[in-house]
């Protein structure tokens, strides 16, 4: 080596969706892999079965329109590039649907219950999953601070922070 052995952490743009992809990078040295957002606590605790690697997980943030955070719409609409920290969170403008048929007419995209949305206007939030998080095995937590001021950044760690003091303290007790 030319230099000092250091630990690799994998990002959550290597789409790291499965146990077989964490294994592969586990067997190339990887120390800690950013899992992809869209997976499932069920799909994470397999992960965890299967590999030896630290898990990191998003925790709080951005629930970005493009598999795990491959956005290309920022870079497209204003020629920042997501992909390189300047996202312009183009997913976040106000958009209405128009036909191609019937020019001028559009078309109201109206929100359920589900969740239904042209694209993501919503901030993930799992500070209430954090013993079911913990228990599944994942060793940390992510927090989308890039673009944010330091006092949001400051406030939701603290309230993290909070919430993991909380859970130590007394496990079967955790409400947050």
């Amino acid at each position: 080596f030319l230099s000092p052995p250091l630990p690799v952490h994998l990002s959550t743009q290597a789409n790291t969706t499965n146990w077989a992809a964490a294994r592969f990078w586990q067997r190339m040295g990887v120390s800690r892999i950013v899992l992809a957002r869209e997976l499932s606590l069920d799909e994470m605790k397999e992960i965890v079965e299967r590999v030896s690697v630290d898990l990191e997980v998003f925790v709080h943030g951005a629930m970005c329109i493009a598999y795990s955070g491959r956005c290309l719409l920022s870079n497209y609409l204003t020629g920042r590039d997501a992909n390189r920290g300047d996202c312009a969170q183009s997913c976040r403008w106000q958009y209405a649907l128009l036909e191609e048929k019937r020019p001028g007419e559009f078309i109201p995209v109206e929100e359920d219950t589900r969740g239904t949305y042209i694209l993501s206007s919503r901030d993930l939030c799992l500070i209430e999953h954090i013993p079911e998080l913990i228990e599944a095995g994942v060793k940390s937590f992510k927090i989308e601070g890039r673009m944010k001021s330091a006092n949001y950044v400051a406030g939701v760690v603290k309230a993290y922070r909070a919430a993991l003091d909380a859970y130590q303290k007394g496990p079967h007790s955790y409400r947050f």
